[in-house]
């Protein structure tokens, strides 16, 4: 048993070239600068614990995985990929309400905080159906992935309007929170396309829906050295 998981793995990773193995090992590292110089900032306790459920989510649930059956996997996998997209987006919830100074904005925010808690919760109250199939599980979980992206990309936007209109334009490269927007712009709008046609790619081609998945991975890699990159920095990240 314990040799057929360990290929089953190696045969996954590899059809996504490796890029995973990659994505844990940086999850690793993020959490551990974040530990590190964490220096007791709200928003960067709550990347913490993004780094951590990145953590769970990448590593031993693969494995877990193997050993359960088709609906059983579906339903942990995207439970718990679920919650790492809410822990994910409270993490950039908090972020972006350091960042931002508009009041009109920062109630958007919280209005897109509270429809996604609504989306999440209904979808695990629907795992709770015996009819719910497979294909919906994996299909409403891409979606809430979309809906987040959508979110996460418009806070990026109102990020950018302050930035060039409100606040005296410096060294933008000296910001921490340019470097952590910039990246979190190009990782959320690069992939909202592919979040909404993964579902049919996966049954029609899952060897393209493989690559997308990697080039998905791959972005995230480079959100998360960017975040890493801020942590490093003496200034609060939403500077």
């Amino acid at each position: 048993m314990r040799k057929e998981i360990i290929e089953s793995l190696i045969n996954y990773w590899r059809s996504i070239f490796f890029i995973e193995p990659i994505l844990d090992v940086c999850f690793i590292f993020c959490f551990i600068i974040a530990i590190l110089f964490h220096q007791k900032h709200k928003e960067r306790l709550f990347f913490i614990a993004y780094f951590f459920a990145g953590i769970i989510l990448f590593v031993p649930l693969r494995i877990i995985c193997q050993i359960l059956t088709e609906k059983q996997a579906a339903v942990l996998l995207e439970s718990v990929n679920t919650l790492f997209e809410l822990v994910e987006f409270i993490a950039f919830y908090y972020f972006f309400r350091r960042c931002l100074i508009g009041n009109s904005i920062i109630r958007i925010l919280r209005l897109f905080f509270y429809c996604l808690l609504i989306i999440t919760t209904i979808f695990f109250v629907m795992l709770t159906f015996p009819g719910y199939t497979i294909h919906d599980i994996r299909a409403h979980s891409l979606f809430i992935n979309v809906i987040e992206f959508f979110f996460l990309f418009i806070m990026c936007l109102a990020y950018y309007r302050e930035l060039f209109t409100d606040i005296p334009v410096k060294n933008l490269f000296s910001r921490p929170s340019f470097l952590i927007v910039t990246s979190t712009f190009f990782y959320s709008i690069l992939m909202i396309p592919f979040f909404l046609i993964a579902n049919d790619v996966r049954i029609e081609e899952l060897f393209l829906h493989n690559i997308l998945f990697a080039c998905h991975y791959l972005l995230l890699i480079i959100l998360l050295i960017s975040i890493s990159k801020a942590f490093l920095c003496k200034a609060r990240i939403t500077t």
